[in-house]
């Protein structure tokens, strides 16, 4: 069986090493820390714009920095330009960015719980199914209710969600809702930060999602090739284009080709780690 531990992606827009540290921050209404730390550069930056958040963490001066970008309707742009009318409005200047982005750091730190919480539970409890654990209702997948002792033998790992926090939703009724409590204190925080106009706001309401899951359509075969740059599958262009193609296997180098689908949230480089046991 292939299985992997599900993971929720946290990352958005530029600054992408602090997206979930940013939506704690806009939860906590600390927007004047959450613009400093989207308009702090790092690695994923191209050098004008690490030239121009350079310039701004050490002089203060928006309109200065705003001159240096080359383009100013990026995230940092949008921003810089709102403080160049009013430096102190870090609100105003967060209202800058499109709905989206904004709610997309917000969205970002509940992943990050989520992706803390379900670390812990399997660390802890491995594969189990535990009494008071969440599953679906339905094949709607809108609703869910508590597992009891006498269905455990009819429950498998993947039919387990556990809840993005928020402010519309059912915790389990076991150790998983102390470790959501404890992961949030470790940051200050609690689902309160979640309720109320600021949850509406930054659209928190919550959601479910599965712990595990098992990929469809898995397949894997190795294949020998000489030159790293060599093709080895049939690419999207070759499928547009109705080419066919077909690899040669031959050389000194091998390879491992894997085909196997999942749906949405769920990500290829998650599946191929736990394959890999991180040595990838």
């Amino acid at each position: 069986k292939q299985w992997y531990q599900r993971r929720v992606a946290i990352t958005a827009g530029g600054n992408s090493k602090n997206t979930h540290i940013i939506g704690r921050l806009l939860l906590k209404k600390d927007y004047k820390l959450a613009i400093e730390t989207i308009l702090t550069a790092n690695d994923n930056h191209k050098s004008d714009v690490v030239k121009c958040l350079n310039h701004y963490k050490e002089t203060g001066t928006a309109t200065e920095s705003f001159e240096m970008l080359k383009y100013k309707r990026s995230i940092e742009g949008l921003i810089l330009s709102s403080l160049c009318k009013d430096s102190k409005n870090f609100k105003g200047a967060l209202k800058s960015l499109h709905h989206k982005q904004q709610t997309l750091y917000a969205h970002a730190y509940q992943s990050y719980v989520w992706n803390k919480t379900v670390s812990k539970r399997i660390q802890t409890h491995g594969l189990k199914v535990l009494v008071g654990d969440l599953v679906f209702k339905d094949n709607t997948h809108k609703s869910v209710r508590h597992v009891t002792a006498e269905e455990l033998a009819d429950i498998t790992l993947s039919d387990v969600v556990l809840p993005l926090p928020g402010y519309d939703i059912e915790l389990p009724d076991n150790a998983c809702k102390t470790y959501i409590s404890q992961v949030l204190a470790e940051d200050a925080m609690s689902l309160e930060d979640f309720s109320g106009p600021v949850g509406k706001e930054f659209g928190v309401a919550g959601a479910y999602r599965v712990l595990i899951y098992k990929p469809s359509q898995f397949s894997a075969e190795v294949l020998k090739y000489s030159d790293e740059n060599e093709k080895l599958v049939r690419t999207n262009v070759d499928a547009i284009l109705d080419r066919s193609f077909e690899a040669g296997n031959v050389g000194d180098k091998v390879a491992i080709v894997s085909k196997f689908t999942l749906p949405k949230s769920c990500y290829a480089t998650m599946l191929l780690r736990e394959i890999s046991k991180g040595n990838i």
